[in-house]
């Protein structure tokens, strides 16, 4: 793979969004809408599964000591069971539609409020993990969609953090292990995506060095608009306005 203005794009948006991550918590989509705008729409959901999965790893290994196993096995085997009936179909999906797919759920996440899990019934977990995780193999990112329910179960609030993560990593993991048995390009996406591990690395270490407070409910506000400018570029170009 060549290096271009996109690619170096990518890799300045990691190291940004490194940064991001480590002082805000999280960046509220910018990495998958950056992606979007960068690479060609089949490649984009492959790609971000990597560079979440490994970003989710790491904060489920640095809170191993608190999460809940139940959780985790309940939700994983829902993904699992889930992500492994969806993947064939991702490749069906043409690129323009899932360019809108994209562009439309990130305009939703946005600005829509969170889901309320409403009443627990039977398997309501397994359930929830399923269609996140399905849906996940279109739209790349559907983790924030999952934690009310995660956050809902009868454990120790202190276990959600890292539950969270985990079934985020696991997610992630079936849908890298998923598109790689379908032949996702991965070997050629290698150096780009090393590249923005450490970019964002990098920013993450950048951060904890400077330690700069900033104002969250602002930046927060300014990633929403940055998200949501990035998605309508892309609804724009799939129906063919740019």
């Amino acid at each position: 793979m060549e290096f271009g203005p996109g690619e170096a794009i990518l890799i300045a948006a990691a190291f940004l969004i490194g940064y991001g991550n480590s002082v805000l918590g999280s960046t509220g989509g910018l990495l998958l809408a950056t992606m979007a705008s960068v690479l060609p729409p089949p490649l984009v959901v492959p790609a971000h599964a990597v560079l979440e999965g490994l970003r989710n790893g790491v904060e489920w290994y640095r809170l191993r000591r608190s999460f809940s196993l139940q959780i985790v096995v309940s939700a994983g085997l829902g993904s699992l069971l889930a992500i492994g009936l969806a993947a064939p179909f991702a490749s069906v999906v043409p690129a323009h539609v899932q360019a809108m797919l994209l562009g439309a759920f990130l305009i939703w996440a946005c600005w829509w409020p969170a889901p309320d899990p409403g009443r627990r019934f039977p398997f309501r977990l397994p359930v929830a993990s399923g269609v996140t995780g399905a849906s996940s193999v279109f739209l790349g990112e559907t983790g924030p969609l999952l934690r009310p329910f995660i956050a809902d179960e009868p454990v120790d609030p202190k276990l959600v953090p890292g539950s969270v993560s985990a079934v985020a990593a696991i997610q992630h993991g079936l849908k890298v292990l998923a598109f790689a048995v379908l032949g996702a390009a991965y070997l050629s996406m290698l150096p780009l995506l090393a590249a923005m591990i450490v970019a964002g690395a990098l920013g993450m270490a950048l951060a904890a060095r400077l330690r700069i407070r900033l104002p969250v409910v602002l930046v927060s506000l300014l990633i929403r608009l940055l998200v949501t400018a990035l998605a309508l570029r892309l609804l724009a170009i799939a129906v063919g306005w740019l």
